[in-house]
């Protein structure tokens, strides 16, 4: 099912059982597949446009934005091009998803959330609400992120050209717990089946099944 206000420009597939609702718009090379629900005022595929602005060079081509079987596009999501969504993955109201990410199966990427480009998070990760995940970020598995939580990877705030060798976001490992508020710096690896403190100011690596908490983080004890 297709509204007829919504706009699906030429090049764009829409199979069978999908439904795109009021105001939708789809652009080209994009791939929406079977039961997925696109709801009113989602973009997807968006090309990314910037006025000369920005440190980051922008590309011009992209693979295709691709939103898997049974996933749902809440209200108000903007899904640039070359994304890749999974299956039964739940996109919540305004969520922002930059160019060149990869999201798994069965996740939820809640209200408000943004994820920033090139961004690759594993099948079954949960993301709260207002959250921000940067770019060049890599979350895996059955990873659980708490409201409000910040990533960054740019150590230097902007202050050198951009450059891969040091823009990096954090990896975050299987299993892992971040909690409310939690502020992660551009790098740090977090290991498998840890737990984030909410509040915490994560600076450092992170072995896998530990705790931290506290501003900077800290080793507190183990994950029992």
């Amino acid at each position: 099912m297709v509204s007829k206000n919504a706009k699906i420009y030429e090049g764009a597939v829409v199979e069978d059982g999908a439904i795109i609702h009021d105001f939708a718009v789809i652009y080209p090379d994009t791939l929406i597949k079977a039961g997925a629900e696109i709801f009113e005022h989602c973009t997807v595929g968006r090309p990314p446009k910037a006025p000369g602005c920005t440190s980051r060079r922008i590309g011009t081509v992209f693979k295709q934005t691709v939103i898997g079987e049974n996933s749902i596009l809440s209200p108000g999501c903007t899904v640039y091009a070359g994304v890749v969504i999974g299956h039964n993955t739940l996109l919540g109201d305004n969520c922002s998803i930059r160019e060149e990410c990869k999201i798994g199966n069965y996740c939820i990427v809640s209200r408000n959330v943004t994820v920033n480009y090139n961004t690759v998070i594993g099948d079954r990760t949960k993301i709260m609400d207002n959250s921000h995940i940067t770019g060049n970020a890599v979350i895996e598995e059955d990873v659980f992120i708490s409201v409000l939580v910040a990533t960054t990877n740019d150590n230097t705030m902007g202050r050198e050209a951009y450059d891969e060798e040091h823009v990096g976001g954090p990896h975050i490992k299987r299993n892992t717990t971040v909690g409310a508020a939690a502020n992660i710096l551009p790098n740090v690896v977090i290991g498998e089946n840890c737990i984030v403190g909410a509040g915490a100011l994560v600076t450092k690596d992170v072995e896998d099944g530990k705790v931290v908490m506290g501003i900077p983080a800290r080793v507190v004890r183990n994950v029992e």
